[in-house]
Protein backbone atom coordinates (compact mmCIF):
# COMPACT_ATOMS: atom_id res chain seq x y z
CA UNK A 1 0.00 0.00 0.00
CA UNK A 2 1.10 3.47 -0.46
CA UNK A 3 0.31 6.30 1.69
CA UNK A 4 0.83 9.87 2.18
CA UNK A 5 1.63 11.69 5.56
CA UNK A 6 1.00 15.36 5.37
CA UNK A 7 2.60 16.72 8.73
CA UNK A 8 4.73 19.60 8.95
CA UNK A 9 6.44 19.18 12.54
CA UNK A 10 9.53 16.68 12.02
CA UNK A 11 9.28 15.42 15.56
CA UNK A 12 5.81 13.73 14.93
CA UNK A 13 6.31 12.99 11.40
CA UNK A 14 9.18 10.75 12.07
CA UNK A 15 7.56 8.25 14.58
CA UNK A 16 4.53 7.94 12.60
CA UNK A 17 6.81 7.65 8.70
CA UNK A 18 8.59 4.96 10.67
CA UNK A 19 5.54 3.05 12.25
CA UNK A 20 3.72 3.14 8.81
CA UNK A 21 6.86 1.76 7.09
CA UNK A 22 7.74 -0.92 9.24
CA UNK A 23 3.99 -1.84 8.81
CA UNK A 24 4.91 -2.92 5.21
CA UNK A 25 3.44 0.69 3.53
CA UNK A 26 5.43 2.31 1.14
CA UNK A 27 5.17 6.22 2.62
CA UNK A 28 5.96 9.98 1.19
CA UNK A 29 6.37 12.70 3.28
CA UNK A 30 5.23 16.34 2.45
CA UNK A 31 5.94 19.33 5.43
CA UNK A 32 4.61 22.20 3.50
CA UNK A 33 1.85 23.32 1.29
CA UNK A 34 3.98 22.98 -1.67
CA UNK A 35 4.55 19.99 -1.11
CA UNK A 36 1.42 18.57 -0.52
CA UNK A 37 -0.57 19.73 -2.94
CA UNK A 38 2.12 18.38 -5.47
CA UNK A 39 1.82 15.28 -3.63
CA UNK A 40 -1.97 15.12 -3.57
CA UNK A 41 -2.48 16.07 -7.16
CA UNK A 42 0.23 13.61 -9.26
CA UNK A 43 0.69 11.00 -6.87
CA UNK A 44 -1.64 7.59 -6.13
CA UNK A 45 -2.20 6.68 -2.90
CA UNK A 46 -4.34 3.97 -0.77
CA UNK A 47 -4.82 6.44 2.44
CA UNK A 48 -3.70 10.12 3.22
CA UNK A 49 -2.78 10.94 6.99
CA UNK A 50 -3.19 14.75 7.40
CA UNK A 51 -2.26 17.24 10.51
CA UNK A 52 -4.40 19.90 11.14
CA UNK A 53 -3.74 23.23 13.17
CA UNK A 54 -0.14 23.80 11.73
CA UNK A 55 1.65 26.90 10.08
CA UNK A 56 2.60 25.72 6.98
CA UNK A 57 -0.47 23.18 6.13
CA UNK A 58 -3.76 24.72 5.42
CA UNK A 59 -5.18 21.03 5.55
CA UNK A 60 -8.98 21.86 5.77
CA UNK A 61 -8.76 24.01 2.21
CA UNK A 62 -6.25 21.34 1.06
CA UNK A 63 -8.53 18.81 1.61
CA UNK A 64 -11.76 20.11 0.14
CA UNK A 65 -9.73 20.57 -2.88
CA UNK A 66 -8.53 17.07 -3.05
CA UNK A 67 -12.09 16.38 -2.61
CA UNK A 68 -13.45 18.28 -5.11
CA UNK A 69 -10.79 17.42 -7.52
CA UNK A 70 -12.37 13.53 -7.37
CA UNK A 71 -9.96 12.34 -5.19
CA UNK A 72 -11.19 9.14 -3.21
CA UNK A 73 -8.21 7.81 -0.93
CA UNK A 74 -9.21 7.62 2.76
CA UNK A 75 -8.16 10.26 4.76
CA UNK A 76 -7.61 10.33 8.26
CA UNK A 77 -7.11 13.75 9.94
CA UNK A 78 -4.28 13.77 12.94
CA UNK A 79 -5.85 16.99 15.17
CA UNK A 80 -3.54 18.45 18.04
CA UNK A 81 -5.74 19.48 21.42
CA UNK A 82 -4.54 23.10 21.20
CA UNK A 83 -5.95 23.43 17.75
CA UNK A 84 -8.37 25.64 16.43
CA UNK A 85 -9.78 23.03 14.01
CA UNK A 86 -12.65 20.18 15.52
CA UNK A 87 -12.86 17.03 14.27
CA UNK A 88 -16.34 17.64 12.92
CA UNK A 89 -14.84 20.16 10.89
CA UNK A 90 -12.44 17.84 9.71
CA UNK A 91 -15.15 15.14 8.80
CA UNK A 92 -16.96 17.96 6.89
CA UNK A 93 -13.79 18.55 4.86
CA UNK A 94 -13.64 15.38 3.66
CA UNK A 95 -11.74 13.37 6.21
CA UNK A 96 -13.07 10.12 6.72
CA UNK A 97 -11.73 9.52 10.18
CA UNK A 98 -9.69 11.49 12.90
CA UNK A 99 -7.33 11.11 15.67
CA UNK A 100 -6.40 13.32 18.51
CA UNK A 101 -2.63 13.49 19.47
CA UNK A 102 -1.11 12.37 20.93
CA UNK A 103 -2.71 9.27 19.95
CA UNK A 104 -2.10 5.47 21.02
CA UNK A 105 -0.08 3.83 18.02
CA UNK A 106 -2.20 0.47 18.28
CA UNK A 107 -5.08 2.33 17.72
CA UNK A 108 -4.00 4.79 14.63
CA UNK A 109 -2.38 1.13 13.25
CA UNK A 110 -5.99 -0.24 13.78
CA UNK A 111 -7.17 2.75 12.32
CA UNK A 112 -5.46 2.39 8.92
CA UNK A 113 -5.97 -1.10 8.43
CA UNK A 114 -9.64 -0.79 8.97
CA UNK A 115 -9.59 1.76 6.06
CA UNK A 116 -7.32 0.15 3.68
CA UNK A 117 -9.80 -2.80 3.64
CA UNK A 118 -12.78 -0.80 3.02
CA UNK A 119 -14.46 -2.72 0.18
CA UNK A 120 -15.27 0.92 -1.52
CA UNK A 121 -11.36 2.12 -1.85
CA UNK A 122 -10.41 -1.78 -2.43
CA UNK A 123 -12.04 -1.86 -5.95
CA UNK A 124 -11.83 0.71 -8.62
CA UNK A 125 -14.06 -0.67 -11.91
CA UNK A 126 -13.26 0.97 -15.15
CA UNK A 127 -16.14 2.71 -16.81
CA UNK A 128 -16.54 -0.25 -19.68
CA UNK A 129 -16.38 -2.69 -16.91
CA UNK A 130 -13.12 -4.22 -18.31
CA UNK A 131 -10.88 -3.69 -15.54
CA UNK A 132 -11.61 -4.09 -11.84
CA UNK A 133 -8.31 -2.91 -9.83
CA UNK A 134 -7.90 -4.61 -6.57
CA UNK A 135 -5.87 -2.66 -4.28
CA UNK A 136 -5.65 -5.22 -1.44
CA UNK A 137 -4.11 -8.18 -3.77
CA UNK A 138 -2.45 -5.74 -6.13
CA UNK A 139 -3.87 -7.42 -8.67
CA UNK A 140 -6.31 -6.47 -11.70
CA UNK A 141 -9.38 -8.17 -12.85
CA UNK A 142 -9.61 -8.51 -16.73
CA UNK A 143 -12.95 -9.55 -17.39
CA UNK A 144 -12.99 -12.90 -15.78
CA UNK A 145 -9.09 -13.02 -15.15
CA UNK A 146 -7.15 -12.07 -12.28
CA UNK A 147 -3.80 -10.59 -12.77
CA UNK A 148 -1.53 -9.86 -10.46
CA UNK A 149 0.77 -6.92 -10.79
CA UNK A 150 3.95 -5.40 -9.03
CA UNK A 151 3.40 -2.72 -7.03
CA UNK A 152 5.29 0.16 -9.76
CA UNK A 153 2.68 -1.48 -12.71
CA UNK A 154 -0.33 -1.05 -10.64
CA UNK A 155 0.18 2.95 -9.45
CA UNK A 156 0.44 3.59 -13.15
CA UNK A 157 -2.68 1.50 -14.24
CA UNK A 158 -4.45 3.13 -11.29
CA UNK A 159 -3.26 6.13 -12.90
CA UNK A 160 -4.79 5.67 -16.31
CA UNK A 161 -7.94 3.87 -14.83
CA UNK A 162 -8.55 7.02 -12.60
CA UNK A 163 -8.50 9.62 -15.52
CA UNK A 164 -9.76 7.52 -18.72
CA UNK A 165 -10.22 10.32 -20.71
CA UNK A 166 -6.42 12.51 -19.75
CA UNK A 167 -3.43 11.81 -21.87
CA UNK A 168 -0.18 11.21 -19.38
CA UNK A 169 3.36 12.21 -20.19
CA UNK A 170 5.62 10.12 -18.84
CA UNK A 171 7.08 12.80 -16.57
CA UNK A 172 3.38 12.54 -15.09
CA UNK A 173 3.37 8.92 -15.35
CA UNK A 174 6.90 8.67 -13.32
CA UNK A 175 5.59 10.82 -10.77
CA UNK A 176 2.37 8.89 -9.72
CA UNK A 177 4.60 5.67 -9.63
CA UNK A 178 7.77 6.97 -7.89
CA UNK A 179 7.09 9.93 -6.29
CA UNK A 180 8.63 13.03 -6.68
CA UNK A 181 11.91 12.43 -4.57
CA UNK A 182 13.01 9.49 -6.32
CA UNK A 183 15.56 9.79 -9.38
CA UNK A 184 14.17 7.70 -12.66
CA UNK A 185 15.69 6.45 -15.85
CA UNK A 186 14.20 7.99 -18.80
CA UNK A 187 12.84 4.38 -20.03
CA UNK A 188 11.39 3.09 -16.77
CA UNK A 189 8.01 4.48 -17.55
CA UNK A 190 8.44 2.77 -20.88
CA UNK A 191 9.19 -0.57 -19.47
CA UNK A 192 6.30 -0.66 -17.41
CA UNK A 193 3.79 0.08 -19.99
CA UNK A 194 5.80 -2.71 -22.03
CA UNK A 195 4.58 -4.92 -19.25
CA UNK A 196 1.46 -3.96 -18.39
CA UNK A 197 0.11 -4.44 -22.46
CA UNK A 198 2.44 -7.57 -21.91
CA UNK A 199 -0.01 -8.67 -19.32
CA UNK A 200 -3.10 -7.36 -19.91
CA UNK A 201 -3.18 -6.87 -24.07
CA UNK A 202 -1.60 -4.60 -25.90
CA UNK A 203 -4.77 -2.75 -26.83
CA UNK A 204 -5.76 -1.11 -23.40
CA UNK A 205 -2.66 1.18 -23.40
CA UNK A 206 -2.27 3.42 -26.48
CA UNK A 207 0.55 5.28 -27.55
CA UNK A 208 -0.42 9.38 -28.19
CA UNK A 209 3.03 9.80 -30.28
CA UNK A 210 5.27 12.96 -29.13
CA UNK A 211 2.93 13.40 -25.56
CA UNK A 212 3.08 10.09 -23.99
CA UNK A 213 -0.20 7.33 -22.75
CA UNK A 214 -3.58 6.89 -22.41
CA UNK A 215 -6.13 4.27 -21.59
CA UNK A 216 -7.91 2.56 -24.60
Amino acid sequence: MRLLLLEDDETVAGPIYELMCSAGHETDWASNDYEAELSLQNGSYDLVLIALGFARLDALDMLRRYRHRGGSAPVIAMIGRNTQESPMAALDAGADDYLIKPFDPADFSARIRVLLRRPQQNADPRPDGDLKLDHTRCSVQVKTESVALKPSEFRLLFALVNEPLRIFTRAELAMRIYGRRKSVVNNAVDVHVHALRRKLGAEQIVTVRGVGYRLR
